[in-house]
């Protein structure tokens, strides 16, 4: 019984200590930047004591991935493999969305397929300005450049079996940013966030400091203000 009565004190005044300290520490607060990048906008939010990340680093990753991805550079790696005979050395960014858009090839037997770009670039929606409606003739002629069964990744290298082949992979190139962007995150330290980047939404932790969950609005489709569309669901 006395040597209860000896560490009564001592825990007292630890649960003190205990109780300062937590009261001492400097809340959550949230830190939020957005812009353009990959012919979209994206947002990022996450709550944190001070400025971990900045919005310069961000920029910096996107222009990193941009100049490996994006085919509207023309100093990028997917730019000179499009035109390229047989191929190119890859960097780490190309090789794992090339290898990533390849199982998802397989895995949709075809249905996802990034070497459609003949074919939107005929109809105007590539970085080629548009001239005409293709006809059937010209159509037939692209498709015959069209699969992925002519890309081989061996390595660091993406080869094309045709040298007309030619590679989008803006279906995936959004989603593959969000994981580079939350990648680095967690990296620098930060546990409650959200980035969306075009649609593509990746989400980890909570609000704080009321620890609440994140709520995602999905906007119904409206003709008349696309731009200002009303919230169908939150989720």
């Amino acid at each position: 019984m006395k040597i209860q009565l000896k560490k009564l004190p001592v825990l007292f005044v630890i649960s003190i200590i205990s109780l300062s300290l937590k009261t001492n520490q400097p809340e959550s607060i949230r830190i939020e930047f957005s812009g353009l990048a990959q012919g979209t906008t994206w947002h990022l939010a996450y709550y944190a004591t001070d400025t971990i990340v900045t919005k310069s680093q961000i920029d910096s990753i996107f222009l990193v991935i941009d100049s490996s991805l994006s085919i509207y550079k023309p100093y990028s790696r997917i730019v000179a493999f499009n035109n390229s005979k047989s191929g190119i050395k890859t960097d780490e960014h190309f090789r794992k969305v090339a290898e990533k858009s390849l199982d998802t090839y397989k895995q949709t037997n075809g249905l996802f397929d990034i070497t459609i770009l003949p074919l939107v670039e005929a109809w105007g929606f590539g970085a080629k300005a548009f001239k005409s409606i293709p006809d059937s003739a010209t159509i037939r002629s692209l498709i015959s450049c069209v699969s992925s069964e002519f890309l081989q990744l061996k390595k660091d290298q993406l080869i094309k079996l045709k040298p007309c082949v030619k590679i989008d992979v803006n279906g995936i190139a959004q989603g593959y940013s969000v994981d580079v962007i939350t990648d680095f995150l967690a990296g620098s330290g930060v546990n409650n966030y959200i980035v969306e980047v075009g649609g593509e939404i990746r989400v980890r932790g909570k609000k704080q400091p009321d620890n609440a969950s994140f709520k995602i609005g999905i906007e119904a489709p409206s003709d008349d203000d696309p731009d200002h569309a009303p919230i169908e669901k939150i989720i």
